[in-house]
């Protein structure tokens, strides 16, 4: 068998010699948990800076006329020096998720697809919606969609999946670290996608018992498997925060020296982002290139305004330079625990159904509990950052209808 060839176990890439049938403690030990959370992962020295970086990425990639959603991601090789303070986070972020596993995946073929998210926050609480409310999302009508909501999606590589049909090849393990306090929190759901012989995708129909809810939080990063279902449905699970209650400006203290004092002000850039729900999202591919991710564009990289410099060349020549973050949480195994969960049940009263596009499927996504109680599991969960779903059967499933067309795009970005 050629060292080039793509083996899959379980929608995941595997070496050559990866052996079918192995037993789970035989198996990659990445990912290390379905979900975890980090409070305070990161910190910055240059956070105007950075976050007017991260709109400037966001913006690059959007096309005009389509969706936040379009565009393409980026891709650093685990092997390529970065050349900016964006590609520094997302290689920190894989060789964090990587640490101690040398040796057992190949370099070469792997790397962090990255993107950034900057969207409007319009906050939604239990009161501005009726009590039960059918969503349909290709309906003209509505006007209740969240801005900063992302639709329900699985992270593959859509290419690859054109190019071989049914084959949905997925990151090892998928990560958000949130760059603000506002905006709809994030729902990971214990569903994956379905294996290449269900032509159907009938593996997709059923109830959902179990997930996480994430709310944004600045410097919180949180990581789950790469081939669990997610998204931000903000018409469910909505904010709990005011643009006007984010801590923008003074929430994480920031170091600073004499050669470079960072002050946060309220100046034209800071306020066109205040209010925005802001991430940075980082998804690790081992032994595998996403095919449609690209390396960011040296004209961005020269229009990027956080100063950064290779560590290995500054070490020696300015002691005094202050890196633009500082990754806080040394052990990935160290996640937070969350001893707190939050019970769904079902009700007469439903919240709606969701039409949403998974896998070139039309499929029902039905939310069963009243809209109510889905509020109020949102702000519970926001109390505690970020907190575990115990879902009743059928509180939340999934029907699969027709086969969407063409111009139909299934491709939603992580939140």
């Amino acid at each position: 068998m050629a060292e080039s060839d793509l083996i899959l176990d379980e929608g995941f890439p595997v070496l050559s010699d990866f052996k079918p049938g192995s037993s789970d403690e035989d198996r990659f030990p990445v990912p290390r948990a379905p979900f975890a959370s980090y409070t305070n992962a990161i910190t910055f020295a240059q956070r105007t800076s950075f976050l007017n970086d991260c709109a400037l990425v966001f913006n690059a990639r959007a096309t005009e006329g389509d969706e936040y959603s379009s565009g393409s991601t980026f891709f650093l090789p685990s092997s390529m020096k970065p050349r900016c303070a964006l590609e520094a986070l997302a290689q920190t972020i894989f060789n964090k998720h990587t640490e101690g596993l040398e040796g057992k995946f190949d370099p070469k073929n792997s790397g962090a697809e990255w993107w950034t998210l900057v969207l409007d926050n319009k906050l939604t609480t239990s009161n501005d919606l009726p009590p039960k409310k059918a969503i349909d999302k290709d309906d003209d009508d509505s006007e209740e969609e969240e801005d900063d909501e992302v639709g329900m999606h699985f992270d593959a590589d859509y290419a690859l999946e054109e190019q071989a049909s049914g084959v949905f090849l997925h990151p090892r393990v998928a990560t958000i670290t949130y760059l603000s306090d506002v905006g709809v929190p994030t729902l990971i759901l214990d569903k994956r996608s379905p294996p290449p012989q269900d032509v159907e995708k009938s593996s997709l129909n059923g109830s959902i018992t179990k997930g996480w809810l994430s709310h944004p939080s600045f410097g919180k990063h949180v990581s789950f498997d790469g081939r669990l279902l997610h998204g931000a449905p903000g018409e469910f699970f909505p904010s709990a925060s005011t643009p006007e209650s984010s801590k923008y400006d003074d929430d994480v203290p920031e170091p600073q020296t004499k050669k470079q004092k960072v002050e946060e002000k309220a100046d034209e850039e800071d306020n066109a982002l205040v209010g925005k729900r802001i991430t940075f999202l980082v998804n690790i591919w081992l032994n595998h290139s996403t095919m449609d991710a690209v390396i960011l564009d040296d004209d961005i990289v020269k229009k990027l305004t956080t100063m950064w410099e290779d560590p290995d060349i500054n070490a020696k020549s300015d002691e005094a330079h202050v890196p633009a973050f500082q990754w806080n949480t040394k052990d990935i195994a160290n996640e937070d625990k969350l001893t707190n969960k939050v019970s769904l049940t079902k009700s007469p009263d439903a919240a709606g159904i969701e039409d949403i596009v998974l896998c070139n499927r039309h499929v029902d996504m039905a939310f069963n509990s009243s809209m109510s109680d889905l509020h109020d599991a949102s702000k519970l969960a926001a109390k505690e950052g970020s907190m575990p779903l115990i879902l009743e059967e059928g509180v939340l499933s999934l029907t699969v209808g027709r086969e969407a067309s063409d111009d139909e795009d299934d491709e939603s970005e992580e939140d």
